[in-house]
């Protein structure tokens, strides 16, 4: 583990190795009665970060499920207040995404846009015009910049939204006969039905697919419409493509698009309202597919289009360190090349595999708020990570060249040890059990830290026997359900929530922000489970029948189940495998789609993840986590933090180094709390906390140091609360010279440092990666 000695602890498990067997066996017994989840029986090894370990994941890391059984009896069931909107959500029912690209059709009128990439598409019934799904792309040329369209850099850009270049409609659709309703509802995809008169044998379906080719409307005994807003200008039918009929649309805007019909339905201009394209009859298997420009590429992927999509993954070397992932298109129809076309964003188009490579039509239109798109002519899009952190674990991990694994200088220790003896005398449960599941975690994770330090750094018996119990005792607060406002499961979305009112603790039973709340709770429970290994008995999370264990794995199943054999929790609730990173946004309909904040908070849940797999043996769970690791670094270098020599976002807002809050339709250099109380460092904080072996693997070197030296140098000294130590800490990334300085001074302030901080684990942070003399 690269401390400078592990004579005790190597000595304590060969003195304690017959304990150790009678506990795995209990723990194995224990976990009988909870067949579905996995069992904890290992020892605590001692090992070094650098060493790496051949995960022994299955085939595919999605196919089997956290757990299939009911979520443990201590969460009371409820109706959520707000049910989702054209879904049936009954106890039987498929659970209902809360977090991603199709939840705003779920909610209030069901009429705010959803981006399937690269387009947009949304339910329109506003007064005396079509009703129907209306849909637009949006070039970067049309992006707004503001508050003041000329600073540099902006504040925030955003698309302009709801240009109804078409609506998909239908002869006789009326706002007071058409209703919207979903079905197959998953992670990257779900279907959409406009139902004319309640009739189930009337309806337009529209898949919506996670970087579909074509919007495509499947015509079900409804004479089709098509019209637009925007005008149209030009329209001729071309030469058919087999048994498809194609069609050239130019609107006034001077866009082209291609128009595509498959089945019994021929097109044609209504001479006397020219914004309707109407067909010649009622159809009951009628598809049209329209897509923005023209290519021979479309022309040979016409006539099939993806009903679905979904994930599977594995590993591909045996250290763990590649990792493939898929989106997997459910096709239907037929095609001249038997493909369809799929758009991929720029942090796909890096690790394509080369057979998909091979595929590219050249084709290029903008996303919203991540760069220039490409298409492929494929029916599945494969990615693969080839740098996933296998090596990154418990202990301090740097990416500074200096760095080659954590050590400690006695004199180091000893600072460390005065900072542990205060903060170990502090009332753990008082703090812990308060009215929040997120500021709740972040102390709880904060004492997890001490603890772990107090005997795995220190090797303090007398330290950890006075914090270890503290840390356990609160942690059960919860494991119990016993909080100040208890989680229920909702029979409705499905999924587990806070009791308490939806504007308290961040909206947690709205949906928002669970990732980041559960993070830190499973974040500290594998930090108190590692300390348990060595230090008492390892029964910990299976004793009072598997208390801790069932808890966290309830938490882990609400935000990041992997598989839809799981009926009682929604695919991945938080992480949107398809743009990357996580969307916090729950239930609370939105003009400008889902967004996150604090893009630091989002791969701490997964570092969370990855240390409880470690723990539970769940080698496809740590697989798992280490991908979406690695595909956050990725993306997140593109989306939200941006070296000055970032190509995804305008240069007029790059300067802002972060993103800020990042919509699918907007990115405002903002927080939802405010800017700073000197600045902005807020809005650079909320994007660092917390400080973990993680964060550099995420925040490289060149642009920790680029936002320091341009916009925190000048304001750190003015600072005077705790967002000044969640800085200093952050310049323990490329500086833990200066950041050792100024942590280990004799006239330390505690104000100085945020209420989920402590001095202990930033000071073992620092010394870990080269910051002590």
């Amino acid at each position: 583990m690269g401390f400078s000695d592990l004579k005790n602890a190597i000595t304590k498990i060969d003195q304690s190795l017959k304990e150790k067997n009678r506990a795995r066996e209990k723990g194995a017994n224990a976990g009988k009665t909870q067949q579905s989840y996995p069992s904890q029986n290992r020892a605590y090894q001692p090992s070094h970060n650098n060493v790496q370990v051949p995960l022994a994941a299955d085939d595919d890391i999605f196919a089997k499920p956290i757990a299939t059984s009911e979520p443990p009896s201590i969460f009371k069931t409820t109706q959520h207040a707000q049910p989702p909107q054209g879904c049936f959500c009954g106890g039987s029912d498929e659970p209902i995404q809360t977090n991603n690209f199709s939840n705003n059709l779920t909610l209030g009128d069901q009429t705010f846009p959803v981006w399937t990439l690269p387009y947009s598409l949304w339910y329109t019934m506003d007064p005396d015009q079509d009703v129907g799904f209306a849909f637009n792309h949006t070039d970067a040329s049309q992006r707004v910049f503001g508050p003041d369209p000329d600073s540099n850099p902006a504040q925030f850009y955003f698309n302009p939204p709801k240009i109804k270049s078409f609506v998909i409609s239908g002869s006789n659709f009326r706002d007071n006969n058409v209703s919207v309703r979903l079905e197959n509802h998953n992670k990257l995809s779900v279907t959409s039905k406009l139902v004319l008169d309640n009739d189930t044998n009337k309806n337009v379906t529209v898949p919506l697919v996670h970087g579909m080719g074509y919007v495509t409307a499947i015509y079900n005994n409804i004479q089709p419409v098509i019209a637009s807003q925007v005008g149209v200008q030009d329209f001729k039918q071309l030469s058919s493509i087999g048994n498809v009929s194609k069609y050239k649309v130019t609107l006034f805007n001077q866009v082209v698009w291609s128009l595509y019909v498959t089945g019994d339905a021929s097109l044609k201009l209504n001479l006397q309202d020219p914004n309707h394209i109407v067909a010649n009859k009622v159809s009951s298997n009628a598809m049209i597919q329209i897509c923005r420009g023209e290519s021979k590429h479309y022309d040979d992927s016409c006539g099939i289009y993806a009903d679905s999509c979904h994930l599977q993954g594995s590993c591909t070397s045996s250290d763990g360190k590649k990792c493939q992932y898929k989106f997997v298109y459910g096709m239907k129809g037929n095609s001249k090349s038997g493909n369809g076309i799929f758009w991929c964003l720029p942090h796909h188009q890096e690790v394509l595999t080369n057979e998909i490579k091979k595929r590219d039509t050249k084709l290029e239109l903008d996303s919203t708020t991540k760069g220039v798109m490409k298409a492929y002519a494929t029916n599945e899009l494969i990615m693969e990570e080839t740098d996933l952190p296998v090596s990154i674990n418990w202990e301090p991990w740097s990416s500074l060249g200096s760095f080659n694994e954590a050590s400690y200088s006695e004199n180091a220790k000893r600072i460390i040890r005065v900072a542990a003896e205060e903060e170990v005398q502090q009332d753990v449960v008082g703090m812990a059990n308060i009215d929040s599941m997120y500021t709740s975690g972040k102390i709880l994770d904060k004492f997890a830290y001490i603890a772990y330090v107090c005997h795995f750094i220190l090797q303090d018996d007398k330290l950890t026997s006075i914090i270890f119990p503290k840390v356990k005792e609160a942690v059960e607060i919860f494991a119990r359900n016993h909080q100040k406002f208890p989680l229920v499961y909702d029979l409705s979305w499905k999924g587990l929530i806070s009791s308490a009112e939806p504007g308290a603790d961040f909206g947690n039973s709205n949906y928002n922000d669970h990732h980041f709340h559960y993070g830190y709770h499973i974040h500290a429970i594998a930090l108190i489970a590692k300390v348990d290994e060595s230090y008492e008995n390892n029964e910990w999370l299976h004793a009072n029948n598997n208390l801790v264990l069932d808890y966290t794995l309830a938490l882990l199943r609400d935000v990041a189940n992997p598989s839809k054999d799981d009926k009682f929790f929604p695919v991945s609730r938080s992480f949107d495998w398809y743009h990357g990173h996580s969307f916090a946004h729950g239930i609370f309909a939105s003009g400008d789609g889902k967004d996150e904040e604090s893009s630091s908070e989002d791969y701490h849940f997964a570092y969370g993840m990855k240390l409880f797999a470690k723990i539970i043996n769940d080698s496809n769970m740590e697989v798992r986590a280490n991908l979406m690791l690695a595909i956050m670094r990725r993306s997140m270098n593109m989306y939200m933090l941006y070296s000055d020599d970032n190509k995804i976002q305008p240069k007029r807002f790059i300067k802002n180094k972060v993103a800020g809050i990042s919509f699918e339709n907007k990115i405002d250099f903002a927080t939802y709390f405010g800017r700073g109380q000197i600045a902005d460092e807020w809005i650079h904080g909320i994007h660092m906390l917390p400080i973990t072996p993680i964060s550099s693997y995420i925040r490289n070197e060149g642009f920790v140091q680029e936002e320091w030296d341009q916009k925190l140098a000048g304001i750190v000294n003015q600072i005077t609360d705790g967002w000044k130590g969640i800085l200093m800490l952050n310049f323990a990334l490329v500086n833990p010279k200066q950041a050792w300085k100024w942590f280990s001074r004799k006239d330390w302030d505690n104000s100085l440092i945020d209420n989920g901080m402590s001095r202990t684990w930033s000071l073992a942070y620092i010394a870990g990666v080269g910051g002590s003399d």
